[in-house]
């Protein structure tokens, strides 16, 4: 089988191509996908009879194949690109259902949630103590699971504090009657094990933690004029919340954490307050006569106009605390920081334990800022 010849016969003359012959012919794609190879001319009958039988069979078969194999090879591919949308598309079908499985497990888990917070909230009513307390479990565990209710679950909690205080219980504790006079040492009054729970859990729901007890727009634990008097919060946390106008007098909470707390014009006369954490809380206008400040961290505080007469504030910390026009008269401030304290129209008349000399060297005062012995 020979190639198809393009040169010229040795005695042909020699002429130029013309155009038609330079230019080549357009071929199909088709045409290349099926001529994978040269063209070669028809065997003569002098070539085939050159093969035995079982070569010229084999030609025979490959001639007659080729069509049918590139046939062959355009179904296959067209096979392959269905097989391929369909993948596609039953992918986005599958990708559709997670996607409404997960809607429909996010409904599922709101309702769920629905029904937790109602039977919880319902049980918070039962006479029983240990079901109110197992409810005040079961909303911690709800505003665990659920970030969103957590404002919700601390607001439900705090309410349940100011409407389950010491002096709602019956009957009324002596501290709660305000006539009572202070004239013996009475033990610490232990607040009731779901109060207490919900007195603890209410502000760690309190996101984010406060720097401040000014902070504007800051939510907190409302625990706002609620009455503890002599209770018992040693080493509670209740940083954070709001205990403004609250009765807190004789209360033991040596040890708590009180930061950025807004304890304003609350009742803290004859508190132990050693060792408390008051950093940057609001104490402007407390009554804190007679209270235990021993070693007290009140750095960054606001005490403007705090009643302070008779305290002990032995070794507290009041770097940089506001302190203007509080009352400290016949206070005990020995090892008492007041760096950068501002004393600025303060009683300090008959204090202990620092001379005005050093206070003058460590705070700021001025001419209004009294010193001497208290009437």
């Amino acid at each position: 089988m020979s190639r198809r010849s393009t040169r010229p016969a040795k005695d042909a003359p020699v002429t130029a191509p013309t155009t038609a012959e330079r230019r080549p012919k357009a071929v199909s794609p088709l045409s290349r996908f099926l001529r994978r190879h040269p063209p070669v001319d028809r065997p003569d009958r002098a070539e085939l009879e050159t093969l035995s039988a079982k070569e010229r069979q084999e030609l025979w078969d490959a001639y007659r194949q080729r069509p049918f194999q590139a046939i062959t090879a355009v179904i296959t591919s067209s096979a392959v690109i269905r097989g391929i949308l369909f993948t596609a598309r039953t992918l986005d079908y599958t990708a559709g259902t997670l996607d409404y499985t997960a809607r429909a497990l996010g409904a599922n888990q709101e309702a769920q949630i629905t029904d937790r917070y109602t039977k919880a909230v319902e049980q918070l009513a039962s006479p029983a103590v240990d079901v109110r307390l197992g409810a005040i479990y079961a909303l911690q565990r709800l505003a665990a699971d659920s970030p969103r209710d957590r404002p919700t679950v601390r607001n439900v909690l705090a309410a349940f504090v100011r409407n389950h205080d010491l002096c709602v219980s019956k009957p009324r504790p002596k501290p709660c009657d305000p006539e009572w006079k202070e004239t013996v040492v009475i033990e610490p009054v232990r607040p009731p094990a779901d109060v207490l729970a919900a007195l603890t859990i209410a502000p760690a729901l309190t996101t984010p933690s406060p720097l401040s007890a000014t902070s504007a727009g800051h939510d907190r634990a409302d625990f706002s004029k609620a009455r503890f008097p002599h209770a018992d919060l040693i080493d509670r946390f209740l940083g954070g919340s709001d205990l403004s106008g609250g009765n807190l007098r004789g209360a033991f909470l040596s040890g708590a954490n009180l930061t950025g707390t807004n304890l304003s014009r609350a009742i803290l006369s004859g508190a132990n307050l050693s060792g408390t954490d008051l950093r940057n809380a609001d104490l402007n206008r407390t009554d804190m006569f007679h209270a235990i400040l021993i070693g007290t961290k009140l750095n960054g505080s606001s005490l403007t106009n705090a009643y302070l007469e008779r305290a002990d504030l032995s070794g507290a910390d009041l770097r940089g605390a506001d302190l203007r026009g509080a009352n400290l008269s016949g206070t005990e401030l020995t090892d008492a920081n007041l760096t950068g304290a501002n004393l600025m129209g303060a009683d300090l008349r008959g204090v202990f334990g620092k001379t005005p000399a050093e206070i003058r060297a460590e705070a700021l005062t001025d001419a209004r800022t009294r010193f001497g012995e208290s009437s």
